[in-house]
């Protein structure tokens, strides 16, 4: 079966060899999640990255909230141009006092809505 994209971090299968994203909104999914994690200036874009490790010791706050999610938006329609996001939600964790929680809602070229959950 035809791949997209490699499963990062690297899986390997006995058939195939390097496992890979078979569908668009696995590869999109990925994506997302490398745009989250990756902090600014990692890449060689400078401006690639939502860099939510940076809001690692940041006090949590309806600011901070609406920061990271403003930053997700911007960064997703800039760099992720094939995925249409249409919610993003940031809310403080229910798991964790000190974590928050990421749902994005989005779809690719026509596909369904689907959505991303991150617990940070």
């Amino acid at each position: 079966m035809p791949t997209i994209a490699p499963v990062l971090p690297i899986v390997f299968d006995d058939i195939f060899g390097v496992a890979g994203h078979t569908t668009i909104i696995g590869n999109a999914k990925q994506n997302l999640k490398n745009l989250l994690l990756t902090n600014p200036s990692e890449r060689i874009d400078v401006e690639y990255g939502v860099g939510l490790k940076t809001y690692l010791f940041e006090n949590i706050t309806s600011i901070t909230l609406e920061t990271i999610k403003s930053k997700i938006v911007s960064q997703a329609s800039k760099y992720l141009p094939s995925i249409n996001i249409s919610n993003v939600e940031v809310n403080p964790s229910t798991l964790s006092e000190n974590g928050i929680t990421i749902i994005i809602t989005f779809s690719v070229s026509g596909s369904d809505a689907t959505s991303l959950a991150l617990s940070v």
